[in-house]
């Protein structure tokens, strides 16, 4: 079966759905039966509807997702960036991890820089 005949099968199956969802029928199967003789003339099958939806799900759930990790612990590079960002290395010792981990993702630099920021850190 074509991407494209699948897709439009994978429509007309959430659409279903809907109907079913409003009262429109007892089961998902039923509205899957009534488009299959309404709109297709039997020449598809009830379990072409359910896969066509189910597997339109499927890629859909397939798509990259964006992860963003907090490490356990504040790194050494995080401690390079920090100190990048006017951090001295008592104010990065009483950082948490995450807290290093926003900064750092906002690039926020320390407003009040202490006076020993640079001093053998």
């Amino acid at each position: 079966m074509s991407n494209e005949k699948n897709q439009s099968l994978a429509k007309i199956a959430e659409q279903c759905r809907i109907d079913k969802k409003n009262g429109l029928f007892k089961s998902y199967r039923d509205a899957y039966r009534s488009a299959v003789g309404s709109i297709f003339k039997n020449e598809v099958s009830v379990e072409q509807l359910e896969n066509a939806y189910y597997n339109s799900k499927l890629s859909k759930s397939n798509e990259p997702k964006k992860i963003i990790s907090i490490p356990i612990m504040i790194t050494q590079d995080m401690r390079l960036k920090l100190k990048g960002l006017k951090y001295s290395s008592e104010e990065i010792r009483h950082l948490t991890p995450k807290k290093a981990n926003e900064i750092i993702q906002n690039q926020l630099i320390n407003k009040n820089p202490s006076l020993n920021h640079g001093l053998n850190q």
